[in-house]
């Protein structure tokens, strides 16, 4: 029996990466998922990149991606400070990638460049949709139309452990409880990365089972985070959680350290604040106001 005609493997690749590389001899741009991201400590960005098909967002591609160190500074400062965002698992980019293939590595994505517009687009667009969402099923205004506090006894309050936005507030909340006043209880949860709501979600539930099993049914719950990267918040805009938030029969007030942006804790909050700060203060105002009523009352 002859053998039949063949190649070998190495020629097999040899005539891949050919092809490959006289097809796609200029970069092009191609949009995508970023599901993994790793900055080594050479300084080159090792990504992952996917598309995903239909509701179910099962994979349709996959490829590996790099920036190397030379460009990667320039191109993730540039993106972080159009969109508020670092590049992160979960975003979706639209890079501009020369095509590279290796007879050991096999098929690969060399980034030169990322469009952060296109990826302020989707932001917005998900933001919208979110936005929607729980205007159709009611909950949008479901905590704002509870009736405000007449007496704030007991509150508690959801933030990120050791955050300058809550040494500030709790400064404040410890005079207050000194006095007998008001007592407050802390929740300590992450607000940012892809497992923030998450925890923001489990810290919430978490502390009213807490405060129930003491028998203490808090006036209000305060959700708060202080200043910092700006992309962080995105990560707060989560369904979910503002379902939760919405859902609550104690009212909400959300205190997120920005002044410019909003995120869906805003939106479904009975009240929002810009600052931690500023959600003391109020709850401090609505103390005062009652002693001076009683006493005029008196």
């Amino acid at each position: 029996m002859l053998p039949h005609a063949h190649i070998t493997l190495s020629e097999l690749q040899r005539l891949v990466k050919e092809t490959l590389h006289e097809r796609f001899a200029l970069p092009v741009w191609v949009s995508a998922e970023i599901s993994e991201v790793k900055v080594n400590y050479s300084g080159h960005c090792y990504l992952e990149l996917v598309e995903k098909g239909g509701d179910n967002g099962v994979p349709l591609a996959q490829s590996r991606a790099v920036i190397w160190r030379t460009a990667y500074s320039r191109i993730a400062g540039y993106f972080e400070a159009e969109t508020g965002q670092r590049l992160a698992a979960g975003i979706k980019i639209l890079a501009k990638v020369a095509v590279n293939y290796h007879e050991l590595y096999g098929f690969s994505l060399q980034i030169t460049d990322i469009d952060p517009t296109y990826t302020l687009g989707d932001l917005a667009k998900q933001y919208q949709v979110i936005l929607t969402r729980l205007h159709e099923e009611g909950l949008l205004e479901l905590n704002k139309s509870l009736p405000a506090p007449f007496d704030i006894q007991h509150v508690l309050v959801i933030a990120p452990e050791q955050a300058a936005g809550l040494g500030d507030f709790r400064a404040d909340a410890d005079n207050l409880a000194a006095t007998g006043a008001c007592q407050f209880y802390y929740e300590a949860a992450t607000f940012q990365g892809n497992h923030a709501p998450d925890e923001i979600r489990q810290a919430l539930i978490r502390g009213i089972k807490n405060l129930d099993a003491q028998g203490i049914t808090p006036d209000i719950i305060v959700i708060i985070r202080g200043g910092g990267a700006v992309g962080d918040l995105a990560y707060l805009n989560d369904y979910e959680l503002a379902a939760l938030v919405a859902e609550q029969p104690i009212p909400v007030w959300v205190g997120i350290g920005h002044e410019r942006d909003r995120v869906m804790l805003d939106e479904v909050a009975q009240q929002s604040f810009d600052t931690p700060s500023k959600v003391i203060a109020a709850i401090r105002h609505q103390l005062v106001t009652l002693t001076q009523t009683a006493q005029q009352n008196f």
